[in-house]
């Protein structure tokens, strides 16, 4: 399968909400390229009508270019531009062409096509959101979990139990790696929605996908908490932030903290 890489130009507020509404088109990897946004969407899921409309709405509908990419050469394309990132001074997130330095939690990842590298904000917030809690000897749910940094991290946090689980199977595949790659025993990795959480209720269950969907699972994801327990919700802007919170609050959490980057938000919600 083939993937289409777009160069669009666009000005730097406008940057995180052009993302925000190019995600539910099918695009899985972005990255901020100075004056441009280099985004990737395979092209058998590339709906032409759709992306123009998008970036109508911001008058770039003029302002991109692309090319096509054999999956091959995206990874190396992906890797070429991946970097290290720092998140909150504590979380170090690399790959193994990367220089090793000390940070009290060090993730080894190998930067495939999925989300969650820690490069984007949603990622970042709800790797602080979850490092502002007691995870150690708790259940870890990380629903939509990507390349598995946020499962990793609550390992590394001393979490009794993790369950990553994400419906697109290269995410799957690239969390299972990445899950063995950090050495971590007590992580499951499943393939699928919210019918393939586990039997159990878990201390703490972390969304991090976009706002429609996120508001589609919550009922789920709700029987799932604990009671006292925490849910992690990030993937969705400013403008949303009430919307989201208000579906949280009717499912019987209470909120606890709530913290952005630019205007993407994540919020922490306690089971009541």
């Amino acid at each position: 399968m083939s993937t289409l890489q777009f160069q669009i130009l666009c000005p730097d507020h406008l940057k995180e909400p052009v993302m925000a509404f190019l995600e539910p088109l099918g695009f899985e990897g972005f990255w901020d390229n100075g004056d441009t946004i280099m985004a990737y969407v395979p092209q058998d899921l590339f709906d032409h009508k759709s992306f123009y409309d998008t970036l109508s709405q911001f008058e770039l509908e003029n302002n991109y270019s692309y090319n096509v990419l054999e999956e091959k050469n995206w990874n190396e394309e992906w890797e070429k531009n991946f970097e290290p990132i720092v998140i909150d001074d504590k979380v170090y997130v690399y790959a193994s062409f990367h220089p090793i330095k000390h940070y009290p939690y060090q993730i080894r990842i190998n930067p495939k096509m999925s989300f969650g590298t820690g490069h984007h904000a949603t990622t970042r917030l709800s790797a602080i959101l979850l490092m502002h809690l007691d995870v150690a000897n708790q259940n870890v749910l990380d629903m939509g979990c990507g390349t598995g940094v946020l499962a990793i991290l609550a390992n590394k946090m001393n979490a009794k139990y993790v369950q990553a689980i994400d419906n697109d199977q290269w995410s799957f595949e690239n969390a299972l790696d990445n899950v063995a790659e950090n050495d971590c025993k007590n992580v499951i990795v499943s393939l699928g929605s919210t019918e393939a959480i586990e039997d159990k209720l878990f201390d703490i269950v972390i969304s991090n996908i976009t706002k429609n969907i996120n508001l589609g699972l919550l009922p789920e994801l709700a029987k799932k908490v604990s009671s006292k327990g925490y849910l992690i919700i990030s993937g969705f802007l400013d403008f949303d932030l009430n919307e989201m919170r208000t579906a949280a609050e009717n499912l019987g959490f209470t909120p606890v903290e709530t913290i952005a980057e630019n205007a993407w938000q994540g919020l922490c919600m306690q089971k009541i």
